[in-house]
């Protein structure tokens, strides 16, 4: 069992912030659409090469957790950054900054594997395994499990030492000065941000039409979703979403009857907004052919 620190409330963080300990090692654990509604950050994990800290985001002030991410004087190592600095620009609209990217040093040499299998290669221990579930855990839970809490911090244990490996065979390699201009770019937005109905697999093989009764569907799906504080897939899977793109029912009782599901309240109300949005779906494509 690991020995560290939790950090709850303020006064906590603010102690930790000033003592101005740099580099970090950092990775954080959220909830993405599993048990409830939309993302959120659940925990940060922490490793400094002598302590962890475990620093719980409900009982910290956003405005402190911004100072932290926002901090370039505070090199912070990482793993695969670009799904934790999407959650961070998502939920509280900042830029992660002063990230060291593992990942993208590991892929200069050559390695587009997991962290796992990273320290496997480079500092010779065991693949672990059961990740898959930890990853899928309820993280909003209070208090945390012990299991889940060794898993997180499993995740910044061996953070340092793979730095210090991966930058002997960059400069091995003559790959540092590279590796020094990727980090710079490794926490930012590669690419345009795309709505949710656009990641819906099979979404480019639909034609213009389908593809606005998708986003209008989605739309009806997702202000449910949110109004029950339920996973959009609970209200109505993806596969069902994109079979009422291809082939749209017309009248409520078309909807009610290609929704029906276990919950009759969860049923109507979609059904009902699903037929709202079908007649805005039509308005929309009626103006793209004027």
């Amino acid at each position: 069992m690991y020995n560290y620190t939790l950090v709850e409330g303020d006064s906590a963080l603010q102690a930790f912030l000033k003592e101005g300990k740099s580099p970090l090692a950092l990775d954080f654990e959220g909830e993405f659409n599993l048990h409830i509604y939309g993302e959120h950050l659940c925990l940060i994990q922490i490793f400094d090469q002598k302590r962890y800290y475990l620093v719980d985001p409900f009982k910290v002030s956003d405005a402190l957790l911004i100072q932290f991410f926002t901090d370039g004087n505070t090199e912070k190592i990482m793993f695969d950054c670009s799904s934790d600095a999407s959650l961070i620009r998502n939920q509280y609209g900042v830029q992660l900054t002063g990230v060291y990217d593992l990942k993208v040093a590991a892929k200069l040499l050559g390695y587009t594997g997991n962290l796992s299998g990273l320290i496997a290669k480079y500092l010779k221990l065991p693949l672990t395994s059961g990740k898959k579930s930890k990853q899928t855990a309820n993280w909003l839970k209070r208090p945390l499990p012990p299991k889940l809490i060794e898993y997180a911090l499993s995740d910044v244990e061996h953070l340092f030492a793979l730095k210090e490996v991966l930058e002997q065979e960059l400069k091995k390699a003559g790959l540092s000065a590279k590796n020094s201009e990727e980090q710079v770019k490794a926490a930012l937005q590669k690419n345009a941000k795309r709505e949710g109905w656009e990641k819906i697999s099979g979404y480019r093989y639909l034609s213009k039409r389908e593809k606005v009764f998708l986003k209008w569907f989605f739309k009806a799906r997702d202000s449910l979703a949110q109004e029950l504080n339920l996973p959009p897939f609970k209200v109505l899977d993806k596969k069902r979403l994109y079979a009422l793109a291809k082939r749209q029912p017309t009248s409520l009782e078309e909807f009610t009857s290609r929704v029906r599901g276990p919950n009759r309240t969860i049923e109507k109300k979609l059904a009902t907004l699903l037929a709202e949005n079908y007649r805005h779906a039509l308005e929309e494509i009626e103006s793209l052919t004027n």
